[in-house]
């Protein structure tokens, strides 16, 4: 069951310069706000979602990322991540970078992406 809804941030869900689209972080919550709880697997696999929710928004596709950076409330999480991010990108995988980082509780990851939107060289 998902808890009480949290405030979305301030910002907008993302941000285009030129051919470089850039997501404000994404973090596992349902299409009102809502925690999604459960394991960590599923929480990032929801905040995997909303990044895929965001750049088809913005006309992008996930092969389109260039890089994802994530933050860990708990780097016990590492290897939770590393099986979500393989079911996620199963053949060609965006650069990235894992940072252990204090959240904004309840959430235990948030992705920060960013994504290449002109040809491919």
């Amino acid at each position: 069951m998902s808890a009480d809804p949290v405030t979305p941030p301030p910002a907008p869900a993302f941000r285009r310069q030129g051919d470089l689209l850039l997501l404000s972080g994404q973090v596992g919550v349902d299409e009102n706000w809502r925690p999604v709880g459960g394991s960590f697997a599923d929480e990032a696999r929801a905040a995997f979602a909303n990044v895929r929710r965001v750049l088809a928004e913005a006309g992008a596709q996930p092969d389109q990322l260039l890089k994802v950076t994530a933050y860990l409330a708990d780097l016990e999480d590492w290897a939770g991540y590393n099986e979500v991010w393989l079911e996620e990108f199963p053949g060609r995988r965006p650069a990235r970078t894992t940072i252990g980082a204090r959240l904004v509780p309840p959430f235990r990851v948030e992705l920060d992406v960013v994504a290449w939107l002109g040809a491919t060289p």
